[in-house]
């Protein structure tokens, strides 16, 4: 065989393979046809992973959001979170937008299957470094999912200029893959 009819085969070849693999996966919902995720299907905590997020008057947590319930569900990808204090009372600190995105990027929701979870990371400046710091402790996070709320405790040290919010920057939610303990 010459070289170019050789390299012919070897894309006739997989293409072939690609098109068989693909035929026999099962195909993932589209997101657009779940139902959205209710409160009551889903658990809210944060993991500040053994610090790893802190740093230079910085800190930050991973939210973590696990689908509790039955079926695969939705969320916004970027949910929309009340800090509150110890008697659910809001307070101050609102989401920073990022630069040259206003009114800001199109977020997808995201589609989290029973038992998976979907994260995102949170940061936030958490020393006094501004003239006249004005700094708040959260006791807890909310986030709503339509007419219900959920709450999960929460701790950090946000921190901002005298007058103004303090801010938090969250990117997005993406779905972490399930994990499958092996048999071995």
């Amino acid at each position: 065989m010459t070289k170019p009819a050789s390299n012919a085969v070897y894309v006739v070849v997989a293409v072939v393979l690609i098109l068989a693999s693909s035929a026999s996966a099962t195909p993932l919902q589209s997101a657009s046809t779940l139902l959205a995720c209710t409160a009551a299907q889903l658990s809210l905590s944060f993991d500040s992973e053994g610090g790893n997020f802190d740093g230079m008057s910085q800190s930050g947590t991973l939210l973590v959001l696990r689908n509790i319930g039955a079926q695969t569900c939705t969320v916004s990808g970027q949910p929309a979170l009340v800090f509150e204090d110890a008697s659910h009372t809001k307070l101050p600190i609102s989401l920073e937008s990022p630069p040259g995105m206003h009114p800001g990027p199109i977020i997808l929701p995201v589609a989290i299957p029973a038992n998976a979870e979907a994260t995102g990371e949170l940061h936030w400046v958490s020393g006094e470094v501004y003239d006249n710091s004005q700094c708040y402790s959260p006791a807890f996070v909310a986030i709503s999912f339509g007419t219900d709320v959920l709450h999960a405790p929460f701790t950090g040290h946000l921190c901002a200029p005298s007058g103004q919010d303090a801010k938090y920057r969250f990117a997005y939610l993406k779905r972490d893959p399930v994990y499958v303990r092996s048999k071995s």
